[in-house]
């Protein structure tokens, strides 16, 4: 007898999971929608595209207001970042995939322009640092001595929590909620 209660003890366990799951996964939105067109950039690792505000996944770009010293010269490398950015997203149409939300309601999503990874391509360049994806980059980067990685920095989120601003959370695998749960769970 005990052990068909605990069998249906488990099964019920299980159906609920799978009901809670579905709800997260229709509350936390954004998944898998892709929007094509013109974008701007807001900063490094932000842009603009048909109304939706995207943050570039498994990358981070120092912010606006940072500065990163080269040579014994301060140079902006967070509006050299945005600037970057905005010149790739003026090549042509613009095509992001949404895979999830942060806390900010922004899409995390991968973006292309004329079929190459915007993210890839900012780091390669040593605009933006490898943050849950693009570490292949990031080694090519540091290899070759490119943007960042000619100068002395601090990494992004040290800057931010330096200077008082909200910290971003990595992005790669993170899954939205339902990935949350389950690395919680210990399933992933």
């Amino acid at each position: 007898m005990g052990l068909s209660r605990k069998a249906r003890d488990i099964g019920v366990a299980a159906a609920i999971l799978a009901l809670t799951a579905l709800i997260v996964a229709r509350i936390d939105g954004g998944g898998g929608e892709t929007v094509t067109g013109s974008a701007r950039a807001a900063d490094g690792d932000t842009l603009t595209l048909d109304g939706h505000r995207i943050r570039l996944m498994g990358m981070d770009s120092p912010e606006m207001m940072q500065a990163c010293r080269r040579d014994g010269v301060e140079w902006r490398c967070g509006v050299a970042a945005r600037s970057r950015l905005a010149e790739l997203l003026r090549a042509g149409p613009i095509t992001c995939k949404a895979e999830g939300r942060d806390k900010y309601d922004r899409w995390l999503a991968r973006c292309e322009a004329n079929g190459e990874d915007l993210g890839a391509r900012m780091v390669r360049e040593g605009l933006a640092v490898a943050y849950g994806g693009y570490e292949n980059e990031e080694r090519l980067a540091k290899a070759e001595r490119k943007g960042l990685w000619s100068s002395t920095f601090d990494m992004p989120q040290d800057w931010r929590r330096m200077n008082g601003r909200p910290q971003e959370d990595t992005h790669e695998g993170e899954g939205g909620l339902i990935g949350g749960l389950l690395k919680a769970m210990g399933l992933t």
